[in-house]
């Protein structure tokens, strides 16, 4: 889906769902990662960056949208198992920050490991992993 302004705003005022998520920032690739193959394990998603939890729109600098770009990139391709192909739109708000629209897709090799074998599922808004004995955990 190409998001607009508008349709971003709709998204955010709709808040976060098994579809759905959002990140004012993203520094961390193993999390990132996480969050990626939970959707991909299932019905896939859009993580929408630079967007606060209460869907206030936020952005994201320019120079922080080049090393977000490159975490992405770097998650999807060495932090998840199998490596996920994902999109990511950049929509420009009026303070001149951008929010980030990452669509993960469902999953065509399922399951989707991080880099240490656990694997994750969505639950609802959030997500959880199963390790090798099967044991939930809800973060």
């Amino acid at each position: 889906m190409a998001f607009t302004l508008q349709t971003l705003r709709e998204q955010a005022a709709a808040g976060e769902d098994s579809t759905r998520q959002f990140k004012s920032r993203i520094d961390n690739a193993d999390s990132l990662a996480a969050e990626m193959a939970a959707f991909a394990n299932a019905n896939g998603g859009v993580i929408f960056i630079g967007v606060q939890d209460d869907g206030t729109l936020s952005g994201i600098t320019s120079r922080e949208l080049h090393d977000a770009n490159q975490l992405i990139g770097n998650a999807a391709s060495q932090h998840v198992r199998s490596p996920l192909v994902v999109q990511t739109q950049n929509i420009l708000l009026e303070n001149g920050n951008v929010v980030i629209a990452l669509t993960v897709p469902a999953g065509m090799d399922k399951p989707y490991f991080d880099r240490k074998g656990v694997i994750w599922l969505k639950a609802g808004v959030t997500e959880g992993d199963y390790t090798a004995t099967a044991k939930y955990i809800d973060n």
